[in-house]
């Protein structure tokens, strides 16, 4: 299979959609509340907001807001994946494209990619997915990555 056709692919795979992504705004959490008829919940730690979105096919989406108002992260599990390509935005291409060239190198399972701006990391099986996608850059100084979960 051709690499430049992975990415469709794996979008087909990708049901729910989310409308916030890494580097988007506050505004974008109500937007995903809205958008997927969701129970959110938002707590205070640390100096950030960690809004969790419960979706009724039993996604949970955990959304990390800087006081400066940026998503600096996002982490989710349920049972299907959700919409990456929403999930992280503008730093989905580069998702992509590493995801593409670790399935060319013939690695299998699951996803760590580890850049300077982007790290994300996903895996599960049947209805067992989770994951966690972060910028470096944009993480609060206070902020230690253990508490994205």
């Amino acid at each position: 299979m051709s690499t430049k056709f992975v990415p469709a692919l794996l979008l087909t795979l990708l049901p729910l959609t989310a409308s916030a992504e890494l580097g988007g705004n506050a505004a974008s959490v109500q937007t995903d509340n809205n958008k997927l008829h969701a129970v959110m919940r938002a707590t205070v730690s640390n100096g950030y907001t960690v809004h969790a979105i419960q979706t009724e096919s039993g996604i949970t989406i955990r959304e990390y807001l800087s006081t400066a108002g940026k998503v600096f992260a996002v982490s989710w599990d349920g049972p299907v994946m959700p919409d990456l390509q929403q999930l992280l935005g503008q730093y989905f291409p580069a998702f992509s494209e590493a995801a593409a060239a670790r399935r060319h190198a013939g690695i299998r399972g699951p996803v760590a990619i580890a850049q300077d701006d982007l790290v994300v990391q996903s895996g599960g099986r049947m209805r067992a997915f989770a994951g966690r996608a972060y910028v470096p850059s944009l993480v609060p100084p206070q902020v230690t990555i253990d508490e994205i979960q």
